[in-house]
């Protein structure tokens, strides 16, 4: 996976979600999401010894995000994505 496209893909959707743009974030986040899970599988799969709060980490991601969505809560889903999610992203960079 190509982390950096990853990255880039985060950093669009929360740039739509700032400037009000729900309807092209929606259109994208499922893609995003998907590619996420990669990363997030990837990393509950690391034997880095910190399994369980990465495991922690990730379940906390989720439900933010979720519950972002969930209230329509535009600029709580791009703060969790700016800051769950790109934080995801460096942890796989680095290996955990």
């Amino acid at each position: 996976m190509e982390i950096e496209a990853l990255q880039k893909q985060i950093d669009e959707i929360s740039v739509f979600l700032y400037q009000n743009r729900e309807q092209e974030a929606f259109g994208k986040i499922g893609e995003l999401l998907g590619n996420l899970k990669k990363v997030t599988d990837a990393l509950l799969c690391v034997d880095s010894g910190n399994e369980q709060e990465i495991g922690l980490f990730i379940s906390n991601m989720y439900q933010s995000i979720n519950c972002a969505y969930k209230y329509k809560d535009v600029l709580g889903m791009a703060d969790c994505l700016q800051d769950y999610a790109m934080l995801a992203t460096e942890l796989y960079k680095k290996g955990c």
